[in-house]
């Protein structure tokens, strides 16, 4: 009946149905079941048993009913054989008939049962649970195939790109290989079989979720783990895991393991790995070696939201190989008890270890790899190596394995070593020999390989140089890379190396399975680098680094690396022809600098070689890779490198004068050009160097390279840390956060303004109300954002822009926070009141009241607090009352900790606190207060203990997420950041400009932002870019205390009144610009330089509009006041201009938005947002027109063409007459709307030169549905609006139209623009048939056109100018650079560094050679 009831109800959501003994058609023995229930005396009769007699009404319905929805299901159906006991006869309840159905796909099998047994079974070796088993299995594996083959190709492609995202030095896949191949059957089964184990792996009540496993070097705990995740494999439970390996950069911090596992947990999880892709899609950037950043960003704020079906397991090796193990254990710690992960670690033993888990209060089971459970293992191994000796009596065999097994105290390397040596045996008495002359103890062990090694003295250089590579390499290098190293450290061809390594280094060197030479065990690169090791075969350090990097530097200045200047066709077959070791050299070459002697004279010169020659190429090739993070480190390696040497060598001379140059032009290439340079790799070479400052040696060295971009008038002679300024105007910003991709701005109108973090492109607006927006605090990820005012807190979802819900507050704010895992909103009140409200509902989960702790008294301070201060990472809150100490809280309890006094404590008036902020690293656990009398103090919070003390002048403070660094503002406008622990200062910018509000940093912790009045300042110095952490020993050969000099920089202002307000060009080479002085000035295109003043209105009036009629030479001016002024322009050719008295000077007292001339020069049109009026250039109105209500219109001129005018409002295009104003009959030639309905409002319309293309771009405004068009057509069309008709064949570019940030206009053929990332593209109208390509041609500085409007003109040569606050730059010859971008191509592809495109177009002169074109 069951199967039935399937069939009516349910058969639509399934994918397979599997019918057992049902009666499709009916049973016959209803009918007698149905007989006995009527005859009964105490049993009423039951209608559904009717249905189950053949052929009932019911089941034919069923049956119909049932083939309209069969075709996508897939049936099997199984019938009974065994007849079943019906007491007086025996019969089959459902015969084979009923139970089939007869339709495709059907699968029919038969069950040898009665009915009642259809189902039961006696156990697993039933043959009817087996036919039932085996049809399951048939059925998961066809979901898996279809599953597959929807989905495979979308899942490649996700974790294609979040491998790129994430993953950095490759995944752990071939290390659990390798280790696997190790291990032999029947081995490591101690440990799974062990009740510890198998009570953790279980999650048995009690049991703790970590579980440590430690060992002596070389017992095989690596071999271990990688069993366990065989396990769990097996088992089909979700497993991440990795391997690290000391001396490996991409193995050895907990930053990569983070990303390993966010990726590997991805890979099974389709919950968190959208989360994972929407973090890259929405352009979220993370320091890859933050490892605190990415625990929140990535693990708190996503993973751990996860609804965890199965427990999930992390299996972690060797954590005593990892350089910052001490960060990772007290993330554990905090990770909420109903999250089902449970953590497996092997290490050596360590007390540090031991230490943290006591401090850190973690529930451990700890398990030993102890010799005696070794012992069978080992035995395994000698057993299966027994056959390859020259043994053959089975006793004696036995006896050997004895021998080994009792010398070997449980170490798997050993037994390995002492196998390989006997191999090389031939008699039953050389064996002997080698048990009796090998010692037990690995040192001496590595000591007699050695020793055998140096008995060979003509591999004796390969087998140094192999170790030297080896050990000393910072990965591993494969044996290509090896071979070739060798090549250029020796001068020796080893054609088959692989054959040989082994043999030569006495196997203390060994080739992995990805074809890697690896050191045997990291017991060999610590005795081979010991001190006092006398052996030819040691390992000095300092030297050897020192050797490697000369190496490096020999490659990267040999020809190879050299590019054509004029870069012409051919450079592509020379990329294709570089040496396997060209990605080593150039990405770690500074590493083996940084660790290398600073005595070395000849290393500064072979650097400075490679700086004069082949730098340009290799940041080219760094590019190419897709990751500009190895500029950043080798500039800081170079840095540290230069500082300790010049405690030792004089820092004098032209070399290390420009080594130090290239360094600081490394970083601030980044930080300026990274997103260009990775989108083009080559503009390395004609792009970037003409943007640079005059007195940067990049720009001194390269400006004059061959047919590069000139640029000429405003310029830099010096990098600026600045960025950006965003102006808000009539506003006043007052608050400011920022958190992974996003950072926002409140506003003292009530706007909350989102911008993207990397573009400060605006991304949205939030209106908190009609209060002012003064505090602003994000959650721990970038979608929770809460806003408080006088009167309300709000709470936000920035990705949807929805107000999740408001409550009122009636006393003032003085603080606001999140807790740490973003359940609870708190803040506290100058009521000494702290409120808690549950982020999920809004209501109010608590209130608790603070106060001032007097000492010796009963009575508590009870005046308002003056600062108060959340951290929700150390669940703290800081209150402070006037000239009191501060008052530390624990919110975990309530509870009171301590007060830190600045001065005495018995001093009653103490300084007056301006400013406190917590560290925002739990490791760390400090905080910074800054008083009155300028002092700046760290402090620890939880023993209120003072750490450092010094002189700031800051009311003003904000510490990066890493902790690592503190920022200062102080009322002069001065930044300074500081070292957080020892108030080391690192960086000090002094700006004459308005004292600072407040301070925040970008989650890159290098970019910061600060707001001061009605403007926002973006910055990211190079002096915080800071040195990651390199997990490779990097900091045992710089712990010299590595202090350079302080960076102070300047940010000169312009004079505001200078500032050019509107610019139009003549058509010539020169150009008119507007000053908000109100002047009108004469610039020259072809230097950038102003020439003349030509005439000025009322003072400080700033010029707000220009236009220029070149047949009349009539230029009309119109400024702030709505004065118009109409003049004739008098002189040609580099004579001076002079302006003639104005035929037209009159306000019309509404704010002008447009003005434009009629080709003629006769008329003028004047448009407002009220009205538009036609004169003539006497000054009399011809017509006027009444238009308002309209939010967003352009009018452009057509009389060249077709005596009209074009109107864009409202999503359409109309057509008027010029004299009249009048619309013409039928004048809609063009309606741009959405399915909805909607339009989004015009941004610009453009005519070309000759009248004949017309260009209209529309664009939702931030924080809108998106919409944009971009549409190009030819201005005849006008001719044939009579026909009533509206044209349809337009050119449209709608797929790159939210990517154009601003039309510039026409340039012969080609219509220019700007797109979001900077670049200058164009696109070509001149073709016959639709164009599905636009061209880039060169990009502008991010700080050039970031913020503000953007003023832009064409010269008549093709220069594009823009106007730069009180000047002008003039890019020449930009238009030449081509490179060719297909529509719908992912402009970002170039930017990921899963594919590393080795080889990007050339960008190249046009006419010399073809375009490239993308792919």
């Amino acid at each position: 009946m069951g199967g039935l009831v399937i069939k009516k109800d349910l058969a639509s959501r399934f994918h397979s149905i599997y019918f057992l003994a049902t009666p499709h058609r009916g049973a016959d023995s209803a009918q007698l079941l149905h007989r006995v229930i009527k005859a009964s005396m105490t049993l009423s009769g039951k209608d559904y048993i009717n249905d189950l007699i053949p052929n009932s009404g019911a089941i034919q319905a069923i049956n119909d009913d049932f083939r309209h929805i069969v075709q996508n299901l897939h049936l099997w159906s199984f019938y009974e054989s065994v007849k079943t006991n019906l007491g007086v006869s025996q019969a089959l309840i459902v015969e084979k008939d009923s139970a089939i159905l007869g339709l495709p796909k059907e699968r029919v099998q038969l069950l040898n049962a009665d009915h009642r047994h259809v189902c039961k079974f006696r156990d697993t070796l039933d043959s009817n649970y087996i036919t039932l088993r085996n049809a399951f299995v048939s059925t998961i594996d066809q979901i898996e195939r279809e599953w597959l083959a929807a989905t495979q190709d979308g899942y490649c492609n996700t974790m294609t790109v979040l491998a790129g995202y994430l993953v950095q030095g490759g995944l752990p896949d071939n290390d659990l290989a390798t280790f696997l191949d190790r291990q032999l059957d029947g081995t490591c089964q101690w440990l799974t079989d062990d009740t510890e184990y198998k009570a953790w792996k279980a999650g048995v009540e009690g049991a703790p979720k970590l579980l440590w496993l430690s060992g002596k070097p070389a017992t095989g705990k690596s071999t271990l783990a990688a069993h366990a995740v065989r396990q769990f494999h097996d088992c089909n439970l979700d497993c991440s895991y990795f391997f690290f390996k000391h001396g490996d950069k991409s193995k050895s911090s907990v930053a990569s393991m983070l990303r390993s596992f966010a990726y590997q947990m991805a890979s099974t999880n389709p919950h968190i790995r959208s989360e994972i892709l929407a973090m890259h899609d929405n352009g979220v950037l993370m320091d890859a070696d933050d490892e605190r950043t990415l625990w929140r960003s990535i693990f708190l704020s996503r993973v751990f939201r996860t609804d965890f079906h199965q427990p999930y397991f992390w299996v972690i090796d060797a954590l005593d190989e990892c350089a910052d193990f001490a960060c990772f254990l007290p993330m554990l710690a905090k990770i909420d008890k109903n999250i089902p992960l449970r953590v497996f670690i092997t290490s050596r033993p360590s007390s540090a270890i031991q230490t943290l888990l006591l401090q850190e209060r973690l529930l451990v089971s700890a398990m030993e790899v102890t010799a005696e459970v070794s012992y069978h293992d080992i035995r395994c191994i000698l057993e299966a190596s027994a056959r390859f000796l020259p043994i053959d009596d089975p006793i004696a065999c036995e006896d050997l394995i004895a021998k080994i097994l009792h010398k070997s105290n449980g170490c798997f390397l050993w037994v390995v070593l002492v196998l390989k040596e006997l191999e090389t045996t031939h008699s039953e008495q050389q064996i002997q020999e080698v048990l009796d002359s090998v010692p037990s103890e690995m040192d001496s062990l590595y000591t007699r390989i050695l020793d055998t090694m140096a008995m060979m003295p003509r591999n004796r250089k390969l087998a140094q140089a192999i170790l030297r590579w080896t050990v000393c390499a910072v990965r591993p290098l494969t044996v290509e890379e090896l071979k070739e190293a060798i090549r250029l450290d020796l001068g020796e061809v080893v054609p088959r190396l692989e054959r040989t390594v082994e043999s030569v280094c006495g196997h203390l060197v060994h080739i992995d399975r990805n074809s890697r030479v690896q050191i045997i065990h990291q017991t060999v690169r610590a005795f081979l680098t010991q001190d006092g090791l006398v052996s030819d075969f040691a390992i000095d350090r300092l030297q050897e680094h020192s050797r490697l990097a000369g190496v490096c530097l020999q490659y990267l200045c040999s020809d190879e690396l050299k590019s054509s200047r004029y870069r012409r066709r051919g450079s592509a077959t020379r990329a294709a022809k570089r040496s396997v070791f060209a990605e080593y050299a150039t990405v770690y070459f500074s590493e083996h600098i940084v660790r290398s002697s600073s005595s070395n004279d000849n290393q500064i010169a072979t650097l400075s070689s490679f700086f004069n020659a082949n730098i340009l190429s290799w940041i080219e090739l760094v590019a190419e890779g897709g990751d500009l993070y190895f500029l950043t480190k080798t500039a800081k390696n170079l840095k540290a490198y230069m500082e300790r040497r010049a405690k030792y060598k004089s820092p004098l001379g032209k070399q290390v004068h420009a080594i130090s140059a290239w360094i600081q032009d490394l970083i601030h290439i980044v930080t300026n050009f990274g997103r260009p340079l990775l989108t083009s790799p080559p503009s390395i070479h004609f792009l970037i160097p003409p943007v640079c400052p005059r007195n940067s040696i990049i720009y001194r060295q390269y400006h004059e390279y061959p047919r590069c971009l000139e640029i000429v008038g405003q310029a830099e002679l010096e990098w600026d840390d600045r960025l950006s300024c965003i102006n808000f105007r009539e506003s006043q910003v007052l608050a400011i956060s920022c958190r992974d991709n996003r950072f926002v701005t409140g506003l003292s109108d009530g706007r909350i303004v989102l911008y993207h973090t990397s573009t400060c492109q605006e991304a949205g607006q939030l209106i908190h109300g009609t209060e002012a927006v003064r505090f602003l605090v994000f959650g721990s990820a970038n979608v929770l954002l809460a806003s408080g005012g006088r009167k309300a807190i709000a709470l936000w979802d920035t990705t949807t822009g929805t107000r999740l819900w408001t409550v009122d507050v009636t006393e003032r704010l003085l603080t606001l926070g999140f807790n740490e895992d973003d359940t609870i909103l708190m803040a506290t009140t100058i009521a000494n009141c702290t409120s808690c409200w549950s982020v999920e509902a809004g209501e109010e989960l608590e209130k608790f009241f603070v106060s001032d702790q007097i000492e010796d008294d009963s009575n508590t301070y009870q005046h308002p607090p003056s600062h108060a201060q959340i951290s929700g990472e150390l669940n703290l809150l800081a209150v402070c009352y006037r000239q009191r100490p501060i008052n530390i809280w624990d919110l975990e309890d309530r509870s009171f900790i301590g007060q830190f006094h600045k001065s005495a404590p018995d001093v009653y008036h103490g300084p007056l606190l301006v400013a406190m902020v917590f560290n925002p690293n739990p490791d760390v656990n400090l905080a910074a207060a800054s008083y009155q009398d300028g002092d700046l103090v760290i402090f620890d919070p939880w023993n209120q203990k003072q750490h450092a003390m010094v002189e700031a002048n800051a009311h003003i403070l904000a510490a990066s997420s890493d902790g690592a660094t503190l920022a200062t503002g102080d009322s002069s406008g001065t930044v300074q950041i500081f070292d957080f622990e020892t108030l080391r200062l690192l960086y000090r910018s002094t700006v004459n400009d308005f004292d600072i509000r407040a301070i925040t940093f970008a989650s890159n912790n290098v970019r910061f932002f600060d707001i001061r009045r009605d403007h926002c300042n973006v910055w990211e110095p190079s002096a915080i870019v800071r040195q990651t952490a390199t997990g490779d020993g990097t900091s045992e050969y710089c712990s010299e205390g590595l202090i350079g000099d302080v960076e102070t920089v300047g940010t000169p202002l312009s004079d505001d009144s200078e500032a050019i307000t509107a610019m139009v060009s003549d058509g010539d080479d020169l150009l008119f610009c507007g000053k908000e002085s109100g002047s009108v000035f004469v610039y020259e295109a072809k230097t950038g330089r102003q020439m003349q003043e030509l005439y000025t209105h009322a003072a400080n009036a700033a010029i707000l509009l220009l236009e220029w009629n070149s047949r009349e030479a009539m230029l009309v001016s119109i400024d702030r006041s709505s004065r118009i002024q109409v003049r004739k322009i008098s002189g040609k050719g580099s004579d001076k201009r002079f302006a003639e008295p104005p035929s037209l000077d009159q306000s019309i007292g509404q704010a002008v938005r447009q003005v434009l001339f009629h080709s003629s020069g006769t008329m003028l049109l004047i448009s407002t947002s009220l009205s538009d009026l036609v004169w003539n250039s006497d000054g009399y109105q011809l017509a006027s027109r009444n238009s308002s209500g309209r939010q967003s219109w352009q009018w452009i001129d057509c009389s060249s063409s077709t005596h009209s005018l074009l109107l864009a409002v409202d999503g359409q295009i109309k057509c008027f007459d010029w004299k009249t104003l009048e619309e013409r009959p039928l004048s809609t030639i063009l309606q741009i709307s959405t399915e909805a309905g909607d339009y989004p409002p015009i941004v610009s319309m453009s005519i070309s030169s000759h009248g004949s293309i017309i260009c209209a771009h529309f664009r939702e405004p931030p924080g809108g549905q998106g919409l944009a068009r971009l549409r190009l057509w030819s201005a005849s069309i006008l001719a044939k609006t009579a026909q009533s008709q509206i044209f349809k064949d337009i050119t449209n570019f709608d797929q790159i139209a939210n990517e154009v940030k601003t039309v510039i206009g026409f340039h012969k053929l080609l219509l220019l623009f700007l797109d979001q990332r900077g670049w200058i593209c164009s696109i070509s109208v001149g073709k016959t048939t639709k164009e599905r390509a636009y061209t880039r041609h060169f990009f502008i500085p991010y700080g050039w056109h970031c913020s503000g409007e953007l003023i832009f003109a064409v010269t008549a040569k093709g220069g594009i100018v823009l106007v730069r606050k009180d000047g002008i730059a003039v890019f020449h010859r930009g238009l030449d650079f081509e490179d060719r971008v297909l529509l719908g191509m992912d402009d970002d592809a170039a930017l990921s560094r899963t594919e590393p495109h080795w080889r990007s177009p050339v960008l190249e002169n046009h006419l010399d050679s073809p375009r490239s074109v993308h792919q």
